[in-house]
């Protein structure tokens, strides 16, 4: 055999175990990117599965009317809710520890992509808010300013890693296991509250609650741009706060961060109106064992943000409690400020322990 049909035979071999490969990651789809699966095969995805990626493919697939954005806590906003209120098809791009500079570059992003674009739903939460909260270490910008980034291509196409996912998500749906994969993310990219967190959970959340908190004058910028991108876009921006758990008020007020807390709230009314769920009321002080209106500590449930989107969209209000959102704008703050610090008045916890309440609340 001469060397250049060795030469060829090699490219032609090599050429086909590569070709093998990419088909493999391709129709297995360990990462949930390319969406070959239904709803009896291929359903369970990898562990490691980063949503920062198949987000960012997904939604541009999706093509969506309306726009969920935030932290995870927006995850518990559910795209077919809002489909059947508004009839806008819906992708829920909530990401873990999404900063509002994280979020304005997956605004631009989605607007760049999807000409269907027509509302935005941002949820905000203070800790993210402040000077020293990074930028989650899977944000990649390369990602959002290119329409074909190789890199992400290689990793779930062609690496050894993703061959390797694609034979351990193969052994779960065949086996009906989970000891490689977990469904932590709907096909709309909601949170699927089927999926049971560790027992330790809470008390970990708790210990990573701010101390201190100085706000960032940039998030608050990109707040604005966010608002400003809408507006010359003519999409309907949506903005609201979430209902985070009174035990993690609690904890605000106990660091010394409330009043953070309120200027907070005073700056962001001043860019635009905002709904704010959060405060000490019924829902909030409720306890974490029966799960209807938390899935942990840090996260309210669908059921929750179900009343969220009611109030926002002002549909089944019957549905809704009376305490339950209020409207901020420059003109009723300050009373609301006010009423929402009487209201842990209401709270028998108040003033004890967190962290020793916390496991039997």
């Amino acid at each position: 055999m001469t060397h250049k049909k060795w030469t060829l035979l090699t490219l032609l071999f090599t050429a086909l175990v590569l070709l093998a490969i990419v088909t493999v990651n391709y129709v297995v789809d360990p990462y949930g990117i390319y969406h070959f699966s239904g709803r009896n095969y291929n359903v369970q995805k990898s562990k490691n599965s980063d949503p920062y990626l198949f987000k960012t493919f997904q939604s541009r697939k999706y093509q969506p009317q309306a726009l969920v954005l935030g932290t995870s806590r927006a995850m518990r906003l559910n795209p077919p809710l809002i489909k059947s209120l508004t009839g806008d098809n819906t992708y829920n791009l909530g990401l873990s520890a999404a900063t509002p500079y994280i979020d304005l570059n997956y605004l631009q992003y989605v607007i760049k992509v999807d000409q269907n674009l027509k509302t935005v739903f941002l949820g905000l939460d203070f800790e993210v808010f402040d000077n020293n909260y990074p930028n989650h270490v899977s944000f990649n910008e390369k990602r959002l300013n290119s329409s074909f980034y190789t890199q992400d291509l290689f990793t779930t196409l062609l690496s050894e890693t993703a061959l390797k996912e694609s034979r351990k998500v193969v052994m779960d749906n065949l086996n009906k296991t989970t000891d490689f994969t977990e469904t932590r993310y709907l096909g709309d990219g909601s949170f699927d509250e089927n999926l049971v967190y560790p027992p330790y959970t809470n008390q970990n959340t708790l210990q990573t609650l701010p101390t201190s908190f100085q706000l960032s004058a940039s998030s608050m910028l990109y707040v604005k741009k966010m608002k400003e991108l809408c507006e010359q876009n003519g999409l309907k921006l949506y903005i609201y706060i979430s209902p985070v758990h009174a035990i993690i008020l609690e904890t605000y007020w106990q660091n010394n961060l409330w009043g953070k807390f309120e200027d907070w709230k005073r700056e962001l009314v001043d860019i635009a109106p905002v709904w704010d769920f959060s405060g000490y009321h019924e829902i909030s002080m409720s306890s974490l064992r029966n799960e209807k209106n938390y899935n942990d500590l840090s996260h309210f449930s669908k059921k929750v943000g179900n009343l969220i989107l009611y109030r926002m969209l002002n549909k089944e209000m019957k549905q809704v409690p009376s305490y339950f959102g209020v409207y901020m704008t420059p003109d009723n703050i300050e009373k609301h400020l006010t009423d929402l610090r009487l209201s842990r008045e209401n709270w028998p916890e108040r003033d004890k322990n967190m962290s020793e309440i916390l496991d039997n609340y």
